[in-house]
């Protein structure tokens, strides 16, 4: 498995956890994970994308 699935598992689990609050806050732990987890998502997609960092462009 690779791992954005992994993070993606993750923040479906935090997801799930949130109660859906009338007001969020920025120091809820809910929504501190599901932005830690957004971000290391969205830089795990960029780099699965990305070429070897080895390979030859020529």
């Amino acid at each position: 498995m690779m791992q954005s699935e992994k993070v993606k598992k993750a923040l479906d689990a935090v997801e799930d956890a949130c109660g859906h609050c009338a007001v969020c806050s920025p120091d809820c732990p809910i929504a501190i994970a599901k932005r830690a987890l957004t971000g290391l998502l969205y830089d795990l997609k960029q780099m699965e994308g990305a070429p070897a960092e080895n390979s030859c462009s020529c």
